[in-house]
C-alpha cells in the first residue's frame, strides 16, 4: 500500500517515535480507505487517522511476510470498521479495543450484516497514536499484552482474521455468510483432523470455549502474556486463555520483535529462531494453529 516511514531522526528503539507520528499526520483516513478499497477491503475509518494509518502499516507488514517470506498471512479482512461504543448492538463488547467476527452478524446499529472475518476497532479509546501507545504500554506493563507496541491491537485482530481464513480454507467454512460461502469450500479434509468432518467454524467455536490447564497457563503467562494464558475478571468469566487468543498474542509478539524500529518494516522471518521458546509452549502454539488437539 506504500504506507512507508522515513527512517531519519528517530531516537527511540521501539514503538511510537516522533518521525512516525509526523509521517502518520500526512495521511487522511479517506486516502487510506481508498487504498484498501483498491484491494477489495471495504474500509470505514470515520476520520480516525491513527487507526487508518496503523491498518495501512499492518497491511504492508503482512504482505511482506507473505510475499517475501512465503508465510500464509496474506488474507485481508473483507472490511475494516471503526466503531463508537454506543454504536454496538452487543454492549457487552464495549470494553474491547477491537474484535474480529468469526461469522456474519449485525453488529452496528442501523447497519446491515457484516461479512465473516470483518475487523472492528474502537474509536473511543484509540483516537490518536499516542493514546494507542499509552494503552499498549500500560497493558504490557501489567503483563496483560504480549508487547508494548502501539500496533499491538491492530496486529492482534488482524491475526484473528488470518487464523479464521486458515481454518476455513483447511476445514471448510460451513457458516451462514453468503459471501464467505462463495470464498471457501465445505470440509475438504486436506489436513489431519482428529475430529473428522468438523468445519472451520466449529473448530473456532471449540477453540474459543476451551481453557488451558494451570501448568499450561503458567508457561503461556511467563513467555507470552496474561491474556493468552487467561485472566479472571470481576464477573468471574475468563478473558483470553484459549488457543485462538494464544495464536493472536504469540504471532503479534513474534512480528513486533522483527520490526525495524525506524521504519516499522519486517527485517527477517519472525519464526526462524529454533529453541527461542519453551518447547511445551511451541507445541501448544503449533496445536492451536490448526486446532489439531481438538480444542
Amino acid at each position: 500500500m506504500k504506507i512507508k516511514n522515513n527512517p531519519q531522526r528517530v531516537s527511540f528503539k521501539a514503538g511510537l517515535t516522533p518521525t512516525i507520528k509526523k509521517l502518520a499526520a500526512q495521511y487522511s483516513g479517506a486516502n487510506i480507505e481508498y487504498l484498501f478499497k483498491q484491494r477489495g477491503v471495504n474500509a470505514d475509518f470515520k476520520n480516525n487517522r491513527a487507526i487508518a494509518y496503523c491498518c495501512g502499516i499492518v497491511n504492508d507488514i503482512f504482505e511482506t511476510l507473505t510475499n517475501k517470506y512465503k508465510l500464509p498471512f496474506g488474507a485481508k479482512p473483507p472490511s475494516l470498521t471503526v466503531y463508537h461504543d454506543n454504536d454496538l448492538i452487543n454492549y457487552a463488547d464495549r470494553d474491547c479495543l477491537g474484535f474480529c467476527l468469526p461469522d456474519s452478524a449485525r453488529i452496528i446499529l442501523g447497519k446491515g450484516v457484516y461479512e465473516a472475518r470483518s475487523v472492528f476497532y474502537n474509536n473511543e479509546r484509540m483516537k490518536t497514536l499516542s493514546e494507542m501507545d499509552a494503552l499498549a504500554e500500560a497493558q504490557h506493563r501489567s503483563g496483560f499484552n504480549s508487547t508494548n507496541h502501539f500496533l499491538h491491537t491492530i496486529i492482534h485482530e488482524w491475526v484473528h482474521n488470518i487464523h479464521n481464513d486458515l481454518l476455513y480454507r483447511v476445514f471448510g467454512y460451513d457458516g451462514t455468510c453468503p459471501k464467505t460461502l462463495q470464498r471457501y469450500n465445505t470440509f475438504n479434509g486436506v489436513y489431519y483432523d482428529p475430529n473428522p468432518y468438523v468445519s472451520g467454524i466449529e473448530h473456532l467455536k471449540r477453540m474459543q470455549a476451551s481453557r488451558y490447564t494451570s501448568q499450561q497457563r503458567e508457561i503461556i503467562k511467563k513467555e507470552i502474556s496474561e491474556y493468552a494464558a487467561g485472566r479472571r475478571v470481576r464477573s468471574g468469566s475468563i478473558q483470553g486463555g484459549n488457543p485462538f487468543e494464544l495464536i493472536a498474542e504469540t504471532i503479534t509478539k513474534e512480528v513486533v520483535d522483527v520490526l525495524d524500529p525506524n521504519t516499522l518494516m519486517v527485517t527477517q522471518n519472525p519464526f526462524y529462531q529454533a529453541g527461542k521458546h519453551d518447547k511445551k509452549l511451541t507445541d501448544l502454539v503449533n496445536n492451536a494453529w490448526y486446532n489439531i488437539a481438538g480444542g
